[in-house]
């Protein structure tokens, strides 16, 4: 099992984006080539290294990492379509809304009245 994570980003810049933005591209920050890039992965394959993979490493994948009735589940709206933003900005995304445990820990425009 393989589980998100890079050295090859920035030291002391906490961006999971630009961590799985690696995954896909091969290109580290700076623009400098560290892979071919027919070893990248897709965007589906880089999220799942984030999100199932990681439930898996922490013994949680009984309870979190799908989208399956009876698990818990976290949930951002993300300011930009991952699925179809080009390559080299999937580092730009950002959070508009988000839910942990069913609460809000995170809102802006144009959900920053949402409690």
């Amino acid at each position: 099992m393989v589980v998100g994570g890079t050295d090859s980003t920035r030291i002391g810049e906490f961006n999971t984006w630009r961590a799985i933005e690696y995954q896909i591209t091969g290109r580290a920050v700076g623009g400098s080539v560290q892979r071919r890039k027919d070893l990248g992965l897709t965007r589906q394959e880089a999220l799942k290294l984030y999100i199932s993979n990681a439930s898996w490493a922490t013994f949680d994948e009984g309870q979190r990492g799908t989208l399956e009735s009876g698990k818990l589940t976290d949930l951002a709206i993300l300011d930009q379509p991952f699925l179809t933003i080009a390559e080299d900005k999937i580092h730009t995304l950002k959070s508009q809304l988000t839910l942990v445990g069913g609460k809000v820990v995170h809102s802006r425009e144009p959900f920053s009245a949402v409690k």
